[in-house]
């Protein structure tokens, strides 16, 4: 859903498999605080765990803002 979200707003990202890739494990669990549940979404300084759509838009809006300046 998130893949699918980000898609649909013209939003590149980059997606891990975190259960192949032992490094992006480790990251995820960093800036997580510990949580083994994907998605895991860094916008803007936000870190989500898993898909909340309207924090995610916000979000989203904080990254336009930034790339605007």
């Amino acid at each position: 859903m998130a893949k699918e979200f980000l898609s649909q707003k013209g939003v590149e990202y980059t997606a891990y498999d975190v259960s192949k890739d032992r490094d992006a494990l480790k990251e995820m669990m960093e800036i997580s605080g510990g949580a083994r549940t994907v998605p895991v979404i860094s916008v803007c300084n936000d870190v989500m765990v898993g898909f909340d759509r309207d924090r995610l838009e916000q979000s989203l809006t904080c990254l336009k803002q930034s790339s605007e300046i």
